[in-house]
């Protein structure tokens, strides 16, 4: 009775994360398990060799709040450091090899301690604890994108899987590049999986937390509003929970530090990133238009435009302002990693685009120069740092043929228009996503 008992709970667990269509067709709950284990083995062949300087300023952040016993170290990213300052603690407490390292940790001279990081004999152990997390927020969000579309379609829910757990950007940017947007992404798909079960209240509550997580997911809040808004009075609603998060933390920042979250943040560059794709309405003058932002207005306004919002719809526009995003205005890599999880959906329906993300794959590897050693040849530090720190760095090697701002920026240009064509083709398969009377509307 007691194996049944067993057995009968691990069934009803597997069936939470597969699904039940999945879970009772033998063949697709082999090939998800064979899919599951190849892409965990490869994220954890990569986990404890590569890194990208930004990981060890995210523990260096949370290293020096413990240290500080300040938990508003990282002003920007509060609730993202808070989160890297929790695991951190606990690392400290339970792991020696982290304990003994917490004086890397806190080392300000960012050239020292990353010499000092990567000749640590410890360091491949270290940089395995470090990517956990992410880790961990990768795996949920394989489980959770299998339930955001194709239902009663187990076969497409298992391509969905897969696109997701072999996405080379995916793979690339979480533990070779080593970001941590993977974190606001687990949960931007919590939201969305809430909205699709038209539980507005509580999908907005959850995009304001990933907004507080990660400044993306707010370009997501309109069409959030728009898809579940049912009176009038939503839309003021809705709006203010979708800002909540963010008011709420510039209450907290300016209640204990004097400082403005919100307007530190559009001082930002990063926030000048959307603003600085600029075309002058009249040369010397101030007046202009950011690009972007027009673009933005008109995708979101297309959306709004639609009398029949279907969740796939909105699936789709996400797909298609990220896509404008990384099209239009100057990205880090990481950036591209939002497209992800509405194009890994969106394959299903229109596989010539998986082709052309491997394409922006390849052309973002490429765009990496723009950023020298730090993200090519540091990448490999943790292995022999001596021995990339004399290697002679892509720059140079460019140089002696061609000018490598020039050579950066044509593929910089093809990938602005690939991205064009993707937004393109998502535009025209939408077309079998409305109805006949949003089509006469829409031409």
């Amino acid at each position: 009775m007691k194996t049944k008992s067993i057995k009968s709970i691990f069934s009803k667990i597997a069936i939470a994360l597969t699904t039940k269509e999945i879970y009772e067709d033998k063949k697709l709950i082999r090939l998800l398990y064979k899919y599951f284990l190849i892409g965990l083995l490869i994220r954890i062949i990569f986990m404890p060799f590569v890194f990208q300087r930004d990981l060890l300023s995210t523990y260096q952040r949370a290293a020096t709040a413990i240290y500080n016993k300040d938990i508003f170290y990282g002003f920007f990213q509060f609730l993202t450091n808070l989160i890297h300052i929790i695991y951190l603690y606990i690392l400290k407490i339970i792991s020696p090899v982290v304990n003994n390292i917490f004086g890397v940790l806190i080392e300000q001279n960012t050239w020292t301690s990353w010499i000092a990081f990567n000749s640590n004999n410890y360091v491949f152990t270290i940089l395995s604890l470090f990517k956990i997390p992410y880790l961990v927020c990768d795996i949920i969000c394989m489980f959770l994108i299998l339930r955001l579309a194709y239902d009663k379609e187990p076969d497409k829910k298992l391509l969905v899987f897969k696109y997701w757990i072999f996405n080379p950007l995916l793979i690339f940017v979480s533990y070779i590049f080593s970001r941590h947007d993977i974190i606001a992404i687990l949960v931007t798909l919590i939201a969305l999986l809430l909205a699709k079960k038209e539980r507005k209240y509580w999908a907005i509550v959850i995009l304001g937390i990933a907004v507080v997580l990660r400044f993306f997911p707010i370009l997501l809040l309109p069409l959030f509003i728009f898809y579940l808004v049912k009176s009038k009075k939503d839309y003021l609603i809705l709006t203010l929970i979708g800002l909540s998060g963010l008011l709420s933390l510039e209450f907290l920042t300016y209640f204990f530090l004097k400082r403005s979250l919100i307007f530190s943040l559009l001082n930002t560059e990063h926030f000048d990133f959307l603003l600085f794709p600029k075309f002058d309405l009249l040369p010397g003058s101030h007046s202009g238009i950011f690009i972007f932002l027009a673009v933005y207005t008109f995708i979101i306004l297309s959306f709004q435009n639609l009398k029949n919002k279907s969740f796939d719809l909105l699936l789709s526009y996400g797909a298609i302002i990220y896509l404008a995003y990384v099209g239009i205005c100057y990205f880090h890599p990481q950036y591209a990693l939002w497209t992800i999880p509405f194009l890994a959906i969106f394959f299903i329906r229109k596989k010539a685009l998986f082709y052309f993300n491997w394409i922006q794959f390849v052309l973002i590897l490429i765009l990496l120069i723009y950023w020298g050693d730090l993200v090519t040849k540091f990448l490999f530090a943790p292995i022999d740092h001596k021995y990339f720190i004399y290697l002679t760095g892509i720059i140079p090697i460019i140089e002696r043929f061609y000018d490598s701002a020039k050579f950066v920026n044509i593929f910089r240009s093809i990938y602005a228009g690939v991205s064009f064509w993707m937004i393109y083709l998502i535009f025209k398969e939408n077309r079998s996503l409305i109805n006949t009377n949003d089509l006469l509307e829409y031409k």
